[in-house]
């Protein structure tokens, strides 16, 4: 560092001040992060709010109307002044409009939400015949998805696999060790690794040492199904799309008992395909684009979205 003979300790040490405080602020990644998760914080609050208070709103200005419609008749009484009985509130035409509008709103929402939801299994996590831990064999031993999901690489299907892929590895381990540590269900009863392996030679027809029959297939329940109006093409993602498994079945590597990660609508489809950047430079299957690749070249645009390539036409996934 040079010399600065000119300046005095006093200011020196106001600078070497200056650099601690600022070593010690927080990034601005960070802080613009913090600021967006507190605005959304505070955008969730304000609708809660602003709900009550119309709620408020609403039973007070009820309760001014049935205020004012008591003093009038005060007032008539007072003046001598004959006045009709007042109508009771279950009677009240004005009333019963408020409410009837109330009803129909408030049914009709529910109604659309609820069709919306038809068919939409999110969260849904049904018992196994044999408790098999992604967080065991993805997570702790890093197995690859494509070594058990075959099918997602080059078909239509992800595909479930055979007995025979797990007898593979397990005809010669028969014991779970806890190196993952106790396995649980969802109702927190612990399992037994040893036993779910047992469930797995009985399906195979394995007696520890030979096959003594045929077996039969693991009867595993599916659990992410779409309309059979839908055309979804794993290998087309996978290989094509360089999308990752997590993308759609989420921390899938922090899963014991599987569960739908994403709702699979059409909105979380088509907002995927609006904001997933392709690899379009380094993948073959994209040569075809020829005017993509020339503004790449120029300069026009940085990224190609899956939208840009007709990932939004309906022919892509309604056929």
């Amino acid at each position: 560092m040079q010399a600065f003979p000119n300046l005095a300790d006093a200011e020196i040490d106001a600078i070497a001040d200056y650099i601690v405080k600022a070593s010690a602020a927080p990034a601005p990644g960070a802080q613009g992060a913090s600021d967006t998760q507190n605005a959304k914080i505070q955008e969730t609050d304000n609708t809660l709010i602003f709900g009550v208070l119309t709620l408020i709103l609403a039973v007070i200005a009820l309760i001014l109307l049935q205020v004012n419609s008591n003093l009038r008749k005060l007032a008539d009484d007072v003046e001598g002044t004959p006045a009709a009985e007042p109508v009771p509130f279950y009677r009240n035409k004005a009333y019963i409009y408020i409410f009837t509008l109330l009803l129909f709103v408030i049914g009709g929402y529910y109604t659309i939400q609820g069709a919306i939801g038809l068919g939409r299994t999110k969260d849904y996590q049904p018992v196994q015949p044999i408790y098999y831990s992604h967080k065991v064999h993805a997570g702790k031993n890093q197995m690859n998805c494509l070594y058990c999901h075959g099918g997602a690489q080059v078909g239509k299907q992800a595909t479930i696999p055979s007995v025979n892929v797990c007898m593979n590895c397990h005809i010669a381990i028969n014991e779970y060790t806890g190196s993952a540590g106790k396995l649980f269900a969802e109702d927190g009863t612990e399992i037994n690794g040893t036993a779910e392996i047992q469930k797995l030679y009985d399906y195979a027809g394995w007696d520890g040492r030979k096959y003594v029959n045929q077996g039969k297939p693991v009867e595993w329940v599916r659990i992410h199904n779409l309309p059979d109006h839908v055309y979804f093409n794993h290998s087309q993602h996978v290989v094509a799309g360089k999308v990752q498994c997590q993308t759609c079945h989420g921390p899938i590597t922090e899963m014991d008992e599987v569960a739908q990660f994403a709702d699979l609508s059409m909105g979380w489809c088509v907002n995927c395909h609006r904001e997933s950047k392709v690899q379009f430079t380094t993948n073959k299957f994209y040569s075809i684009y020829e005017k993509f690749h020339e503004d790449l070249k120029k300069n026009p645009s940085d990224s190609i979205t899956v939208e840009q390539i007709g990932g939004t036409e309906c022919q892509k996934c309604h056929y």
